[in-house]
């Protein structure tokens, strides 16, 4: 039993001896899913939902969503964060680019979520496939400004696809330098000197500032000032390395790994950025 399992049920003990008494309704008692993307129809009303796919050269069929309007500023095509799919989470994510008046679409990655593969045992390289004909479908079928916006693992796909296509612009959100990086920062401060991360080689390889050397489009970078996940300054790391012009960093105040996009100001500097690009 480790400290911190003793140190919880020492509280719940505590809070036991106090006879203290919790208050619960049937409306806390049954299970909510804010990511549901039923919520947001409801919401986004003047926007159509369709359920989405693509089939890949292998056979693997990429599924997703598209939310759009006529008559929007721009689309956005969002790769997600490991873990992260779109009956969940699409919801949530999605609602901020309905505020910016924004198409959105976004696919599960292979064999996750809606999206199958007829192997199991999927590859960086599967993905990088994977994502650039994504990208080729969706730049064919999209009118405007195309946006492809990256976040946490999902900054590291953009990145790539980036070395790969000249984008209108590039939005990673939750980012840093390398897979090592990203790797390291799973570790809490207070167990660093115990542990050590060795990635294979094919991850070791994921680095963004290698990816994004030769990418000659707009970039901008958003990060939580409270990311534990990918610290904000993994990201300003990344920012500093890129030698252009036409890059942007905001560092969003009282944000955390997943809210960034719900603050004020960072729809503020997302909406300069497409008007100035």
């Amino acid at each position: 039993m480790n400290i911190f399992r003793l140190a919880a049920i020492a509280t719940l003990l505590a809070s036991l001896s106090a006879c203290t008494t919790y208050n619960y309704t049937s409306q806390q008692f049954v299970p909510k899913d804010p990511g549901k993307l039923n919520h947001l129809k409801k919401s986004a009303s003047t926007y159509q939902f369709d359920d989405i796919e693509y089939i890949q050269a292998d056979g693997a069929v990429s599924r997703g969503i598209s939310i759009h309007k006529p008559e929007t500023n721009f689309t956005v095509l969002y790769f997600m964060g490991s873990g992260v799919r779109v009956d969940a989470n699409g919801s949530y994510i999605a609602k901020v680019f309905t505020e910016l008046n924004a198409n959105f679409i976004s696919f599960d990655y292979r064999d996750f979520g809606r999206s199958d593969a007829p192997k199991s045992n999927v590859s960086l390289s599967d993905l990088e496939a994977d994502t650039l004909a994504l990208y080729d479908h969706v730049r064919k079928i999209t009118k405007g400004k195309l946006i492809v916006h990256g976040h946490s693992f999902g900054s590291f796909v953009a990145a790539k696809l980036a070395s790969l296509r000249p984008l209108d612009g590039l939005v990673l959100e939750g980012t840093g330098t390398s897979a090592q990086a990203y790797s390291d920062n799973m570790i809490p401060w207070f167990a660093k000197p115990f542990i050590t991360i060795k990635l294979d080689q094919e991850l070791q390889s994921i680095d963004n500032r290698i990816a994004l050397k030769q990418y000659k489009g707009p970039i901008m970078i958003i990060n939580g000032s409270n990311d534990v996940q990918t610290p904000a300054a993994t990201a300003h790391d990344l920012y500093l390395a890129l030698d252009k012009p036409n890059k942007r960093y905001e560092e969003i105040r009282d944000a955390g790994h997943m809210n960034a996009m719900s603050k004020p100001e960072t729809l503020k500097a997302y909406r300069e950025f497409i008007q100035t690009n």
